[in-house]
């Protein structure tokens, strides 16, 4: 039996600005086994900081969980310094204006940590910290898979809490936090309240201000998560498959449309720019690929035993 496509609840927020980047980054082994050839896309420092500072909340969330009343925030800073090197290196992190060097992120790293530790912290019971789970969507043509990591499941009040950082926030993340719902309530963990807790990355130069959180809806943030995985598996069975009635044959990349208007329609941000998979922002003519043969063949991810899917 084929190990099965998983898709992963950080993927769901951003699936609807562009699906065609979306599929060339969520379904990038897919893709290839079918002739096309993606680029590689470099890191950003912002997202190198941002693992960084979440692997200092891990930290500190962990401790508190394992019964600590003052969690060590010189361990959590260290752990989270680690992993930015990490990140830096594994992501060739280019940098920005807000962080022009590897000292500056490291800076960064630490006091965003500690503004964690302050503002944050105290607030949570963390009952799982940073737990994987995965979930069988039964009504999926494609047999999907749905697996998240929320950042913390919390005991009072039944509450799931995401750490997210960056320069400024923008939007919301509602079919993400859907999926950590879904995942939680699929797994019995019942989930009454979501919440998000911003961090922003500034530059050094100014002082360091303190997170921010937003609470969302679950119902709705359910429904949003649902909404997009249904046309995520529309769109790949379609591209599996083909569909005679919109004139699509299997192998075809219009299956997944195409945003050439997003701010992030460019090589910079996108692996399928300027490659047979997307020629959609100069209105060229894609290159078709004629094997497919090796497609349904893909593996992604191997997850037995795992439960159903609530919906």
């Amino acid at each position: 039996m084929n190990d099965p496509i998983v898709v992963r609840c950080s993927s769901l927020s951003s699936w609807p600005d562009c699906p065609r980047r979306g599929a060339a980054r969520g379904f990038k082994r897919l893709i290839e086994a079918m002739g096309y050839r993606l680029r590689t896309v470099p890191g950003s420092i912002g997202a190198s900081v941002g693992s960084a500072v979440h692997r200092g909340a891990e930290t500190l969330l962990t401790e508190k969980a394992n019964g600590s009343d003052s969690p060590n925030l010189s361990a959590a800073t260290d752990a989270a310094v680690a992993t930015l090197h990490e990140k830096m290196r594994e992501d060739d992190a280019q940098m920005d204006k807000e962080t022009p060097s590897q000292s500056v992120a490291e800076r960064q790293v630490a006091r965003m940590t500690q503004a964690y530790n302050t503002h944050i912290v105290p607030d949570i019971e963390p009952l799982t910290v940073e737990q994987r789970l995965v979930a069988r969507i039964p009504w999926s043509a494609n047999e999907l898979h749905l697996s998240g990591q929320s950042d913390v499941l919390a005991r009072e009040p039944e509450r799931l809490r995401d750490l997210k950082s960056g320069k400024a926030r923008f939007g919301s993340h509602k079919p993400q936090f859907g999926g950590y719902s879904l995942l939680g309530r699929t797994h019995k963990f019942p989930i009454k309240e979501i919440a998000e807790d911003f961090v922003q990355r500034c530059a050094i130069s100014q002082p360091q201000p303190a997170p921010r959180t937003f609470k969302y809806d679950v119902q709705g943030c359910e429904q949003a998560a649902v909404a997009v995985i249904r046309h995520m598996d529309l769109s790949l069975h379609t591209f599996l498959n083909g569909d005679p009635v919109r004139n699509i044959e299997p192998g075809d990349p219009t299956a997944f449309p195409a945003n050439p208007a997003s701010k992030l329609c460019s090589q910079r941000w996108c692996s399928a720019h300027s490659t047979s998979f997307c020629r959609e922002h100069d209105g060229s003519i894609e290159q078709r690929v004629e094997d497919i043969s090796s497609a349904t063949n893909s593996v992604i991810i191997q997850t037995p035993n795992v439960p159903d899917f609530l919906r």
